[in-house]
């Protein structure tokens, strides 16, 4: 089974850059299409990664919300509308995207309850365009507001975007400078930004302990009185007022 596999980085693991999931049977086309979505996010500088890409069907082993494009027709013992229904199953918040020559095939996922993102037909002249543009829409939709997509927030960090898993985030501390650093249990990220936009963003799962300080209270683990501190879970600490 030819496989193409990245590495992962130690940043990506923390900051969670969207994995891509490729499958597709024919070598040359899964190649054409890998190489098409790395050119894309090497250009726009997206943080995103293409972890596998395999000729015949496999579940990923770590389902995460990822973005799957599968081509329908695998000719294997398994398709890729039954493999798109099981990681729907597996992974509720997949972004699954299929590929296919067969356009009449449409209307078949639904059947499957894949829940696709979009249909792609390979031989339309737009097909890259359509490539380009699915991305984008994922990258949309991760970045809505938290109380919509309910899981990440996304960052600016210079020319990227950095896309957080809310639960991952300890405190966020804002300065008059209009500066973020948001805590994580292993990095602190830096971003423009201030306190009162990011609490927009943000459910109810983040309190505001100090006018510089917003803080997660799932990883609340003491509150010192005397010295006005929020100690954390993993032994960080924030100011508390």
């Amino acid at each position: 089974m030819p496989v193409l596999r990245l590495k992962r980085s130690k940043v990506a693991e923390e900051a969670l850059m969207i994995p891509l999931y490729l499958c597709e049977d024919n070598l040359q086309q899964l190649t054409h299409l890998k190489k098409v979505l790395e050119n894309f996010i090497l250009i726009e500088a997206l943080d995103m990664q293409v972890i596998c890409a395999v000729t015949t069907p496999a579940m990923p082993s770590k389902l995460e919300m990822a973005v799957y494009f599968l081509d329908i027709d695998l000719k294997d013992q398994i398709d890729g509308l039954t493999l798109a229904a099981a990681i729907r199953r597996k992974d509720p918040r997949a972004f699954i995207i299929f590929t296919t020559t067969h356009s009449e095939m449409a209307l078949a996922t639904f059947r499957y309850k894949a829940e696709p993102l979009d249909f792609l037909v390979k031989d339309d002249p737009d097909y890259i365009g359509q490539i380009h543009r699915c991305l984008i829409n994922v990258l949309e939709k991760v970045s809505m507001p938290a109380g919509a997509s309910g899981d990440r927030i996304s960052f600016h960090m210079g020319d990227r975007h950095l896309y957080l898993p809310i639960d991952h985030i300890l405190f966020i501390l804002g300065n008059t400078s209009h500066r973020l650093s948001i805590h994580t249990k292993d990095t602190i990220y830096q971003s423009p930004g201030t306190l009162r936009e990011t609490i927009a963003r943000l459910d109810d799962r983040f309190f505001l302990c100090h006018r510089s300080c917003l803080v997660h209270t799932g990883h609340i683990h003491e509150l010192n009185k005397t010295s006005l501190q929020v100690v954390m879970d993993n032994g960080s600490h924030c100011p508390c007022s």
